[in-house]
């Protein structure tokens, strides 16, 4: 294995084999982003089970905290694995580090499913599923920049859109995978063996993704040539030439940050805890803006590679979904019915997600060669930490505060008004 990474290291960047075949392009490279939402979808909906198999002796709240503060964990430690393995991929190769952290994902993942629980091992049970969360979320800092860079570099001018798209579309599958398999496994199999080893099998699900992943990888073809554009220092060559884009980025994230955590992973508990809709009907919401982003992100991708400039859709579609977020959220508190719900939300996913084959673009194209996937890492991770990590507690806690059940939307709008700044202040720059 070791000997295929580095014949790929060394292989000059022109790398047309690799042009050949779009799918095999993204495949290789969005399973490693499919498996990250997965994990989190699953991990998300059986935050209850992992807290009493893990932290029993807190409580049932306390475990439920426990459970949530653990799973926050991955991404607050994702800017580190960005720093990591952003500057490995600028130095060593996209191939290489694509390797590495699809390993120590798999390993993360493995902890999680095979970790015995607090009645067998004490204190030890915790530890380790920590220690598990840590090695996903340290990994999945680098694990987007590498990737969707090499998808970049590995297809033609005209189809790069379409190609690197497939990073946010296969979120959109994955996170449906994971509703699919927490539905399935919650429907048929007993509520004691769910809870005992049932929950196991979501994981262990996602688990065997990796072994197909390292063997797509084994077969894809270097982009960076390093005996001629890898950075000796990516950080420094970072920092001293492209801070702006950079800090931009990462202000632009949050937009799209805050409407995947709370549109598709927030919403069902908004709804059954505000709206009093049913649980059985309120994850639907998740379903449709999961759908919506699986099929009409790979069409933002196509329109971006049929513009010659990336900020235009953008400028649009950055923009409707801040100024619609309050009238959606009032039109929300005021319907019973399901439908108008469904497709008041998948509306506004829809708007957004016209957007991010272009979004990508505009952030790849920003960047040289020699520092392109530690941009990318950086601004990705930075971005959904900020969010991601608190979007859904800090939504809870305002509601609560405030007693408005609109405070999800002046959240997106805060969000919308800093990303669509950013935007105006961003500079586009023509594919290197």
């Amino acid at each position: 294995m070791t000997m295929s990474i580095d014949a790929g290291i060394n292989a000059p960047a022109a790398a047309a084999p690799a042009r050949k075949s779009n799918f095999k392009l993204i495949l290789s490279t969005s399973l490693g982003s499919g498996l990250e939402v997965y994990d989190n979808t699953i991990f998300s909906y059986f935050a209850i089970v992992i807290g009493q198999q893990f932290f029993a002796p807190a409580g049932d709240y306390g475990a439920l905290m426990l459970s949530v503060a653990v799973f926050a964990v991955g991404f607050l430690i994702r800017p580190l694995g960005s720093l990591y393995f952003g500057s490995m991929a600028d130095r060593h190769g996209r191939k290489k580090t694509l390797f590495v952290t699809i390993m120590l994902m798999a390993l993360g993942v493995l902890l999680i499913t095979i970790c015995p629980p607090y009645s067998q091992i004490g204190i030890a049970a915790p530890i380790i599923l920590l220690v598990g969360r840590l090695l996903q979320g340290f990994s999945l800092g680098g694990e987007f920049g590498a990737a969707t860079t090499l998808a970049m570099e590995s297809s033609s001018t005209g189809s790069r859109g379409h190609v690197v798209s497939w990073q946010t579309a296969c979120q959109g599958a994955a996170t449906l995978a994971g509703a699919l398999v927490a539905f399935l496994l919650t429907k048929y199999i007993p509520p004691e063996q769910f809870q005992s080893w049932g929950w196991r099998i979501g994981f262990a699900i996602g688990l065997s993704i990796a072994p197909v992943g390292l063997y797509i990888r084994a077969q894809m073809s270097e982009t960076l040539d390093t005996t001629r554009s890898a950075a000796a220092t990516p950080l420094t060559d970072l920092w001293k030439g492209y801070r702006r884009p950079v800090v931009l980025g990462i202000l632009m994230m949050l937009l799209n940050s805050s409407m995947l955590y709370i549109v598709v992973l927030y919403m069902p508990t908004y709804l059954m805890q505000q709206l009093h809709f049913p649980s059985s009907t309120s994850y639907l919401t998740s379903i449709v803006a999961s759908a919506v982003l699986l099929v009409v992100v790979p069409f933002s991708g196509m329109l971006a590679d049929r513009m010659q400039r990336r900020k235009p859709i953008l400028l649009v579609t950055m923009l409707l979904p801040p100024l619609l977020a309050y009238p959606l959220f009032s039109m929300l508190t005021g319907t019973q019915a399901l439908w108008e719900a469904l497709l008041l939300l998948g509306g506004m996913m829809a708007i957004v997600s016209m957007g991010s084959g272009a979004f990508l673009l505009l952030l790849l194209e920003a960047f040289p060669v020699k520092v392109r996937a530690s941009g990318l890492s950086i601004i990705y991770s930075f971005g959904v930490s900020v969010v991601g990590g608190c979007a859904q507690l800090l939504v809870t806690w305002l509601i609560r505060v405030s007693g408005d059940p609109l405070a999800p939307a002046w959240f997106l709008m805060a969000c919308g008004a800093i990303s669509y700044t950013a935007l105006l202040l961003f500079r586009e720059h023509k594919a290197h």
